[in-house]
Order: C-alpha cells, then structure tokens, then sequence
C-alpha cells in the first residue's frame, strides 16, 4: 500500500530497492526495451514487468532516454502489438505494451482503431460463449480476454473503466486498495510516470 501511495518502499519489506533497480535497469537491451535478465532478447512481457516494476520502487525517473523504449514499444504495433520484433499479433500484448506506454506517459501513442479491430477479429463469435482469443480463429481463454480489455481500456475505448497501468486493475480498485474514498483523491498519492518528452529522436 505505501508504494501504491507513492511512498518509500518500508525497510519491512525486504526489498533492496537500489540493488532491484540497477538489476532491471541492466536488463535494457541496445534496442530499449527489456528483457528476462541483462543481455537477454527485449520481450513485451518482460518490458512492462521491469518498468512497472521502476514505477512501483519510484525509481522510474532514472531510466535513461526513456525515448528509446517509447519507440521500441510504438514499433511493436502492427495493427495489434508483437510481443518480439517479427512475431505474430497476440490480445495479451495489448496490455504488455500498452502498458509500458502509459507507465511513461506515451499512452496517446497507442493507435486505438487499429488495436480495436485486431482485438475485434479474435472476439470468438458463438451465440452462448464469448471471451476474446489470442489469434483470430483460436479459442477464448480469461488471461487473453482480460489484458485485451486492458490494452482497449489504456487506448481510451468507450464503455471500459479507466485503468491502473502499474496493476492491470481497474483505477477504482486500486483506490479502495489504497485507501482512498474516491477515484479522484488517488491522483494526489500516485507516483508521477510521465517521464517521457514527446520526442522518439536519438539524443545526439
């Protein structure tokens, strides 16, 4: 709850946070995104735990040229997001990579027609049953049907509750669970993630 209210990490925790960042600060490729462990291929999943991760410790503001990674993820859309370069569209990615945008303030980035249609086509179409599905043509399961949300909630889609990138919960939830008596009152305790400046330019 202290670092969801943008706190210090409590020494009770355990968490060495200066030994934590340096380890998911390493784990940035060339390329500016993030993979598994220092010198490991860049990954989507991967790219949003470490960032996420910064964002939680409250050390987000010390990745350097965060540009990089803004345009590594902006270079996985391809109508829907690619977890890797040269890999297939997949729903959850939607989340995974629009979430690394909005943990740095990149989230209008996110091209919300194209995403919308990717995740449309792999809506399973059955009158009873329906969930979202990875790839078009494959069976719905819950983890895809909910970080597809999540990515559709991130780019602004009508009729979906505001989200909380760091979690992937709605904002409500995580105001209850911080405490707060309204969406609202949480905006004065979370940590600022706009560390992003517009720019996809090479410093230089």
């Amino acid at each position: 709850v202290a670092m969801l209210r943008g706190g210090a990490v409590p020494p009770s925790s355990g968490i060495d946070v200066e030994r934590a960042t340096r380890y998911v600060l390493e784990s940035r490729g060339f390329d500016g995104g993030f993979g598994l462990g220092p010198g490991q291929e860049s990954h989507g999943g991967s790219t949003f735990t470490g960032l996420a991760a910064l964002a939680l410790m409250g050390t987000l503001r010390r990745l350097p040229q965060p540009q990089r990674t803004v345009r590594w993820c902006v270079e996985r859309q391809v109508g829907g997001f690619q977890g890797r370069p040269n890999k297939d569209e997949d729903t959850c990615y939607s989340f995974w990579i629009g979430g690394s945008l909005a943990l740095l303030g990149a989230a209008t980035l996110l091209q919300r027609a194209a995403l919308s249609a990717f995740c449309l086509s792999c809506q399973f179409a059955h009158p009873t049953f329906g969930g979202i599905a990875k790839h078009p043509d494959t069976r719905p399961d819950l983890l895809h049907t909910h970080y597809a949300l999540c990515g559709l909630s991130l780019a602004g889609a009508a009729g979906l509750a505001p989200l909380e990138p760091r979690l992937g919960i709605t904002a409500r939830a995580a105001a209850r669970a911080r405490g707060c008596e309204a969406e609202g009152e949480c905006q004065t305790c979370e940590e600022e993630t706009t560390v992003w400046d517009g720019s996809l330019r090479e410093p230089g």
